[in-house]
């Protein structure tokens, strides 16, 4: 799209395309977002050294179900890999992640009809497809960007307080944990281009979230559950840990497989759709 993006304030900054003007509306979000995780990541390090090779700690942990212990990720939890797979891998950081994307996801179409822009917006000369694109594009560098934050104090950072892991079992981690936000973001966006209700969408896709994760979850402490638990994106991301076990491509690629189809979903609903401007 050739040309300044209709509207004075977008004018302003020079704005020259849908994903510049998407990614210019969530950066103050995205700055606070990175600055928070990039804090979790120093908090949970900060607390290493009082786990670090702790014998009586890791044998309470023995004492608790084999169930539990891994429903936890509190194998092996006062080595490096164990401790950030517990802390941050398993649920916490994952959970930020998820709720970052499903909040800038359902804004990106749901919100500019809700507020009423979306007629400004496709005033220019530019397809509905490449707008749901393009921001979908914007949502997806906000998540590197984030994960980025995570992982630049987890390598920059560990050797200070002694936690070492590996940069291949590290970076898995947080790949995983990347995709498995994109998928819920585009999720998101994919309901709220379908009903263009911002607040439905985040509802619809948190409960998604919530199942995903339960799903992948309870099967160590439900066995007729465990033939169910492929479907969960969750699991793929995370429940075959990633931490320990390094890149699995497979279930990337079933990861990157379901967000294609949420995209898919988006683009065409968005563009078959009478919206509300």
């Amino acid at each position: 799209m050739n040309g300044h993006l209709v509207g004075p304030a977008h004018r302003r900054r020079g704005l020259h395309s849908v994903f510049e003007r998407a990614f210019d509306e969530q950066r103050r979000a995205l700055v606070g977002w990175a600055a928070g995780l990039g804090g979790l990541g120093l908090v949970m390090l900060g607390m290493y050294p009082s786990v670090r090779g702790n014998r009586s700690f890791a044998k309470l942990l023995e004492a608790y179900p084999q169930a539990l212990r891994t429903l936890f990720g509190l194998a092996d939890y006062t080595s490096g890999p164990g401790y950030l797979r517990a802390e941050i891998f398993s649920l916490t950081g994952p959970l930020l992640f998820v709720i970052f994307a499903i909040l800038w996801g359902t804004d990106l179409t749901a919100g500019e009809e809700e507020r009423r822009t979306v007629d400004i917006l496709l005033a220019n000369p530019v397809s509905r497809a490449r707008v749901v694109v393009e921001k979908w594009a914007a949502m997806v560098v906000g998540v590197l960007v984030v994960a980025a934050s995570l992982g630049l104090v987890l390598v920059l950072i560990g050797p200070a307080v002694k936690l070492h892991v590996g940069l291949v079992a590290l970076s898995a981690a947080i790949v995983s944990t990347a995709l498995l936000a994109v998928l819920f973001g585009t999720l998101g966006l994919a309901v709220g281009a379908a009903t263009g209700h911002r607040g439905l969408a985040r509802g619809v896709t948190a409960l998604a979230a919530v199942a995903a994760y339960l799903l992948s979850s309870l099967p160590e402490l439900v066995s007729w559950l465990r033939p169910a638990r492929p479907l969960s994106p969750w699991y793929h991301a995370l429940g075959v840990d990633p931490m320990g076990t390094g890149y699995r491509p497979l279930h990337l690629l079933v990861l990157l497989a379901m967000t294609a189809v949420c995209l898919a979903v988006a683009t065409v609903s968005f563009d078959r759709r009478d919206l509300a401007t």
